[in-house]
């Protein structure tokens, strides 16, 4: 069951949690990441978003409690978008994880999670 403060998440603050959280996965967010995050996010969706708020959330967000975000924003997400914006975040996610060539297990844990929630193959 999502937090109250997730289930108030619009597209673009939900999108922008999942692919900074996945940026983060590694262990920090690279600004050029971020960058390449908020274009994305910027092109796609239009939902009114506090950049510096949301950027300070996630990286409070303590380790132990990460991917229980990243689950519950990921069905928050799934809840108010449609099917061809969740096929743009799933291939742009892809995309940042596999920015360095290849999937970390941790990475891959993310991802399969989000798959999971999304009920995709």
């Amino acid at each position: 069951m999502a937090t109250q403060f997730i289930s108030k998440m619009n597209k673009t603050e939900a999108g922008f949690h999942l692919l900074m959280t996945l940026s983060l996965v590694d262990g920090q967010i690279e600004s050029s990441e971020s960058s390449i995050v908020l274009n994305f996010i910027e092109e796609n969706f239009s939902d009114p978003i506090e950049i510096i708020k949301e950027q300070a959330f996630i990286r409070a967000c303590p380790e132990e409690d990460r991917l229980q975000h990243f689950t519950e924003t990921a069905q928050q997400f799934y809840s108010i978008s449609t099917p061809e914006e969740r096929n743009k975040l799933i291939e742009f996610a892809m995309k940042v994880v596999m920015a360095d060539k290849k999937m970390e297990a941790n990475e891959n844990q993310y991802i399969n999670a989000l798959y999971d929630c999304w009920g995709l193959d």
